[in-house]
């Protein structure tokens, strides 16, 4: 596998949430290829953790999630991140704080971010999801890992702090990019006849005529000039919803699985609306035109 951390020498900012799917793996190769690009707004409409957002730092920045929670966070991080940090510390990481967390609806918005972010560096993989009632319900990770660090979070909340944030579908943000813009889109994976279960849960969130949508909306925004760039698992399906555009394919381990034996070889692919002008000297080969 290529080393894409050594593609940038721009210092990395990581996100200190944990998001399955997340790109921190990706994000150095994304920024190479997208400063080239982008001269106006940056478009990010299934954010999660951030992590490209944060590699590439653009000047003007539209980020949007359907996760009400997630962006209500970065709201109040971005402008209160000791006060989210000092209430997190007062839990810790054991089974028995977790429940007592999950359990609890705070009324402050400092306690709703101390919440969020708690439970995020606490659940098993980074997953959120919740019940028919609305209600958090994944277990409990036992990772014994680190809740945050002050220093960590307030550096990351200050980029994100002239950010446009949102709560909406993709297609509002997609319809405002215009000539010069780029916008980078790495929806929840989802594949025909795939195995995987990670891959089902995220059906639910995304299903495939989302994905179908989707690929309407980039191809949209592709006349227009806007520079796209998609996320998303190898399988011959997506590709044909992008026929005509430029594909490279990357190969990782799974990270979605605890136990490290079960973790299996899996292939994803970045998909670019028109050929990159800056790509690594090792990955230019492996850029291919998807045949119409």
């Amino acid at each position: 596998m290529t080393d894409l951390t050594k593609q940038d020498s721009t210092p990395r900012l990581l996100p200190f949430l944990k998001w399955p799917g997340g790109k921190r793996w990706l994000a150095p190769l994304l920024r190479a290829i997208m400063v080239r690009e982008l001269t106006g707004t940056y478009y990010e409409p299934f954010v999660g953790a951030g992590a490209v957002f944060l590699q590439l730092r653009p000047e003007r920045s539209v980020l949007s999630d359907t996760n009400s929670d997630l962006i209500h966070f970065f709201n109040v991080v971005r402008t209160r991140p000791e006060e989210v940090v000092r209430a997190v510390w007062q839990c810790s990481n054991t089974a028995e704080c977790y429940a007592r967390v999950r359990r609890r609806v705070p009324r402050s918005d400092v306690g709703r971010a101390a919440r969020f972010l708690f439970l995020n560096r606490t659940c098993w993989g980074g997953i959120y999801r919740t019940n028919k009632v609305g209600e958090f319900n994944v277990p409990f990770g036992d990772s014994g890992r680190r809740l945050c660090s002050l220093q960590h979070v307030i550096d990351v909340s200050a980029v994100y702090s002239n950010a446009a944030l949102a709560v909406q579908d993709f297609e509002s943000g997609f319809r405002c990019a215009k000539s010069g813009d780029a916008i980078y889109a790495d929806p929840p994976y989802t594949g025909k006849g795939e195995n995987n279960g990670f891959v089902r849960y995220n059906e639910k969130l995304f299903s495939w005529s989302d994905q179908v949508r989707l690929a309407r909306e980039c191809r949209s925004a592709k006349q227009r000039g806007v520079f796209v760039a998609v996320s998303g698992l190898r399988h011959d399906e997506l590709l044909s919803l992008y026929s005509g555009w430029w594909v490279l394919k990357l190969s990782r381990h799974s990270t979605v699985s605890r136990e490290l034996a079960s973790r299996r070889q899996i292939t994803e692919v970045a998909i670019f609306s028109r050929k990159p002008k800056e790509l690594p000297m090792q990955l230019r080969q492996k850029l291919k035109r998807i045949k119409t």
